[in-house]
């Protein structure tokens, strides 16, 4: 049903649809610590999905906290350093006047923190076995074997409680979909059916094991649910992808990128995102990155800041971050930023996105005093 409302008069106002639809697990805060963001840009927790049901969560009085926290434009538990959507007012935020979905516009107008549906996107971070062992992540290969239980009792949950209704589901943000055996089978044994509302299943993966074979294990009716997916890699070149990708063969990626960009030529896959995790030891060969995602046909290619996990100590966090206005190689990599292989409309900075604006913002107050000493100059000759 229309809703013919005014939005609020705040036209200014930003408004983030992220906690009105996001759902995701983690092993954080106790396996099964669910957010209604991206954990490192909204750290927040809501609740656990071990301890309480999917709808205690959804409406409980921390999502309502966060969901008001959105509604009258404060975004105070959201960090704008991290979060890049709030950097370039792209994606899930945007105006308050510039929303025009019905179900967003009556929750705008209405002022509602409890809502009237389950969670629409589900985002399965709560597993963190993987077949490989990146720094930036993890210190050792993480198979977990002893958690089956846990993470069996979340997935059923899911099953029982949130995928009947929800519209997207997300894996995996916390380790591989096929280096885990929990998510590989279940995406081996899902029964469409079982989740009529279904419209994306979205793979993070490092795609080591995303070949031909592996692919032909998913039922059928399944891979058209696999409709987008982000292929983290963190490098352009063997060497720095052995370090980065500890595990890893560099080889072996490109040959299973050649047939993932087979699957997004024939339009099996409609969205393919290759990403960087920025760091001191990679970020010269961004220019070659960009090049990577063009040879493989991305339709986005994707650089983030270093995120300290715990897996770094502070010392060496700070020697890897190179992102950091404090870090002797701040000033290149900024300089880096203004190439112009950047501004090619499929390369997103993320949230770089404030380094290259701090840095142009620095270069024009040069610029502008150069010229007023030229100026001054000038007058007094």
């Amino acid at each position: 049903m229309s809703n013919d409302k005014p939005l609020k008069s705040q036209s200014k106002q930003l408004f983030c649809s992220k906690p009105f639809e996001w759902f995701e697990i983690t092993q954080l805060n106790g396996r099964g610590g669910t957010y209604l963001c991206c954990p490192s840009w909204l750290n927040k927790s809501v609740g656990n999905l071990q301890q309480q049901s999917v709808d205690e969560i959804w409406n409980g009085e921390q999502a309502q906290k966060i969901r008001r926290s959105i509604l009258d434009g404060s975004f105070k538990y959201c960090d704008s350093s991290r979060c890049a959507f709030l950097q370039t007012q792209s994606g899930p935020v945007q105006k308050i006047e510039d929303v025009t979905d019905e179900n967003l516009k009556t929750i705008i107008n209405e002022n509602l923190s409890v809502l009237p549906y389950g969670p629409k996107k589900i985002i399965c971070t709560y597993d963190q076995s993987c077949n490989l062992s990146c720094p930036s992540c993890r210190d050792k290969v993480i198979v977990e074997i002893e958690a089956e239980q846990e993470i069996l009792k979340i997935q059923e949950k899911l099953e029982n409680e949130a995928l009947k209704n929800a519209e997207y589901l997300h894996i995996t943000g916390s380790g591989d979909p096929f280096g885990s055996p929990y998510f590989r089978k279940w995406l081996q044994t899902m029964n469409r059916e079982e989740m009529p509302n279904l419209q994306e299943i979205y793979l993070q993966t490092n795609g080591q094991l995303w070949t031909p074979r592996m692919w032909n294990t998913i039922a059928e009716n399944i891979r058209e649910l696999i409709i987008s997916a982000d292929i983290g890699i963190d490098a352009a070149t063997p060497e720095t992808y052995g370090i980065n990708r500890r595990g890893g063969n560099f080889e072996t990626l490109l040959k299973n990128l050649e047939f993932i960009s087979s699957l997004r030529q024939n339009g099996l896959l409609r969205f393919l995102k290759i990403s960087m995790v920025v760091q001191a030891n990679n970020f010269r060969e961004m220019p070659d990155f960009v090049k990577l995602g063009h040879c493989f046909n991305a339709d986005v290619i994707y650089f983030g800041q270093l995120v300290n996990w715990g897996t770094f100590s502070n010392e060496e966090f700070h020697r890897r971050a190179v992102h950091l206005p404090t870090h002797p190689l701040h000033f290149e990599f900024a300089q880096l930023l203004k190439d112009e292989v950047f501004e090619h409309p499929n390369v997103i900075l993320g949230n770089l996105t404030e380094v290259k604006k701090h840095s142009q913002e620095s270069l024009s107050q040069k610029v502008l005093k150069k010229t007023q000493n030229l100026l001054g100059q000038l007058i007094h000759k």
